[in-house]
């Protein structure tokens, strides 16, 4: 029997993070994720390091928080697949390949939901994009 969850990361989940991280910070002004896309390899790639760190942490940060109010800290998730479609707003021609999912590899595994990203946990990597002018969004699906 095969387990699937799909997680959608979408601008309605940015605005509740939003919402809970200007709370813990309230002199902030700058969301910390801006779109509900992860950051393109092109982008952070060419940052400098502590810059790029910080970028990590904050999605990681979002991540653990967007697990957690899933209800999914802790699943443990042994040898999975993975399958990350990102819908952008606009058709321009995107690389599937600049759309590396580091930072939410790192979030998923930081909060438990996998037990790891290496090679013995996460088998399968698929990485898709799409258009969606109304809805731009990153949809995760597990399998194992």
């Amino acid at each position: 029997m095969i387990n699937k969850i799909l997680l959608i990361i979408d601008d309605y989940v940015l605005d509740k993070y939003n919402k809970y991280y200007f709370r813990l910070y309230p002199n902030r002004r700058k969301p910390p994720i801006e779109k509900p896309i992860h950051p393109s390899i092109n982008k952070w790639m060419i940052m400098k390091r502590p810059i790029m760190n910080a970028l990590k942490q904050t999605w990681k940060d979002f991540i653990v928080w967007y697990i957690e109010d899933q209800g999914l800290t802790d699943k443990g998730i042994d040898k999975c697949s993975m399958t990350f479609t990102s819908y952008f707003r606009t058709r321009v021609r995107k690389d599937c390949d600049n759309t590396v999912p580091k930072f939410i590899l790192d979030g998923l595994s930081e909060s438990g939901f996998i037990i790891d990203d290496d090679s013995n946990h996460l088998h399968t990597l698929i990485l898709k994009c799409g258009w969606d002018k109304e809805r731009q969004r990153t949809e995760i699906l597990v399998e194992w």
